[in-house]
């Protein structure tokens, strides 16, 4: 279960609103002082790097209930090159990435108002359900949007039910998109907070 639930979040992750756009440069040589990216010492207490894990455990066979909705979770299980954290075997994990996609944040937005809810059924036949909603989050940058998430599916002890924040910003010409989810779910105070922290560093490069 834990691999399942480290390869999904890490998978709800980093090219979420990539839009075909690359990394502003290579993010494993931008982490450390003076850095735009996050770093565990930015983070509430808890939080450690991600060990490297080779690719996601989620199938990339798979039909979705709502057409349209499989560029979502496409972007989901295209990985990225940011930053990962995480904070215990059930989480919660956070990602980073940094874009110059300038639609990202419109693309985020109109993919939480057209993928409400919908199913995703991989090439084994295991559904899982997922739900998408304005978070309530406050406004942040120059332009933000922010979707709460929940995934669940599974029976008896293999049933599980993921829950966490999507969002992304932009500061001047750059796109901050973060993910933080856990099993069963995040406290969104600290996932605001964490976007704040990572707003203001990237302000501070600008």
């Amino acid at each position: 279960m834990r691999g399942y639930l480290i390869g999904f979040a890490l998978a709800l992750t980093l090219a979420s609103c990539d839009s075909g756009s690359t990394p502003v440069e290579p993010e494993s040589s931008r982490v450390g002082a003076g850095s735009p990216m996050l770093a565990v010492e930015d983070l509430p207490d808890g939080y450690v790097t991600s060990p490297p894990q080779a690719e996601p455990e989620v199938s990339g066979v798979s039909s979705v209930s709502v057409a349209g909705c499989d560029a979502l979770l496409n972007r989901f299980r295209d990985g990225g090159t940011g930053v990962r954290f995480e904070g215990g075997a059930s989480g919660p994990f956070l990602a980073e990435e940094l874009t110059d996609a300038a639609d990202a944040v419109d693309v985020l937005r109109e993919l939480g108002t057209r993928c409400g809810t919908f199913t995703d059924t991989d090439a084994a036949g295991d559904t899982t359900s997922v739900t998408v909603a304005d978070a309530g989050l406050p406004g942040l940058g120059e332009d933000s949007a922010a979707l709460r998430m929940a995934a669940s599916g599974g029976t008896g002890d293999d049933a599980y039910t993921l829950s966490g924040y999507l969002v992304a910003v932009r500061v001047g010409g750059t796109t901050c998109t973060l993910v933080h989810f856990g099993q069963p779910e995040v406290d969104p105070g600290e996932t605001e907070a964490i976007a704040k922290t990572a707003v203001r560093k990237l302000q501070r490069r600008q």
